[in-house]
C-alpha cells in the first residue's frame, strides 16, 4: 500500500488530529510525532495492509497538554504502561473507527539492547510537511522506525525501511549514528542494522 492509498477515512482522522494538537488554547505547539503504520504510510514504506490505528509519540513533559487536547475522545487517562518489555505512559482514544494511542516516554529493550525514544531529539530529524487532506505534521524519523522494528523483530516492517533509506541513504545515517550511540545495542541488533544499510556504524 501507498501512501497515495490512504483510505479517505483515515486521512480525515489524522487531519482533525492535526487540528486539534497543533496549538492549545494558548497558542503554544505541543511536541509529538506520528508514528506506527501512519507514519510509514506517509513515509512511503510499503504496507501489506491499510494502518488500523493512529500512534503519537511525545515526551513525558508532553503527557498533559496532549492528554487535555484530545480529551473529549479519550477512553481512558494517562496511565504507565509495562508491556512486551516496553515502558510508556500510554492513553487511548477513538475518533470514528480509528484507535488512537498516545505513547509518552517510550522506552523499548530486547535482549541486552535498550533503546528509549527522545522525542525531542528527533525533532531536527522531523520537519513539519504538509500532506494532501491532511495537513502539517511531523513524522517519526525512518532511523527511528528502523531501530525500533528490529528491536521488536519485525522484519516485516525493517526490511521495506531498509529499502525507503537505502534510496537517500546519506540522510538518514547521522540520526542512525546518533541512535546507536545514545542507546545500548547488543552486537546483534547492530549487525543487523548494518547488514541492512550495508554500512559500518563505527564508521559513518
Amino acid at each position: 500500500m501507498a501512501a497515495a492509498e490512504m483510505p479517505p477515512e483515515l486521512r480525515e482522522t489524522l487531519k482533525s488530529v492535526c487540528n486539534l494538537l497543533s496549538m492549545d488554547r494558548m497558542g503554544n505547539s505541543s511536541l509529538w510525532l506520528l508514528g506506527g503504520s501512519c507514519g510509514l504510510l506517509l513515509h512511503n514504506v510499503p504496507l501489506a495492509r491499510p494502518p488500523r490505528d493512529i500512534d503519537l509519540y511525545a515526551d513525558l513533559g508532553e503527557t498533559d497538554s496532549l492528554h487535555n487536547a484530545l480529551s473529549h475522545w479519550s477512553l481512558d487517562h494517562p496511565e504507565e504502561n509495562y508491556s512486551k518489555d516496553c515502558f510508556s505512559v500510554m492513553s487511548h482514544y477513538r475518533f470514528g473507527t480509528y484507535p488512537i494511542e498516545l505513547v509518552c516516554g517510550f522506552k523499548i529493550c530486547s535482549g541486552y539492547s535498550q533503546y528509549i525514544v527522545e522525542t525531542s531529539l528527533l525533532l531536527k530529524d522531523a520537519p513539519l510537511t504538509y500532506f494532501e487532506g491532511i495537513g502539517y505534521l511531523r513524522l517519526m524519523p525512518l532511523a527511528h522506525e528502523f531501530v525500533f522494528n528490529i528491536l521488536r523483530g519485525r522484519s516485516d516492517r525493517y526490511e521495506s525501511i531498509a529499502a525507503v533509506m537505502r534510496m537517500d541513504l546519506a540522510s538518514h545515517l547521522p540520526l542512525l549514528q546518533s541512535l546507536s550511540q545514545r542507546n545500548t545495542l547488543e552486537e546483534s541488533h547492530l549487525r543487523l542494522l548494518e547488514q541492512h544499510l550495508s554500512v559500518s556504524l563505527s564508521l559513518v
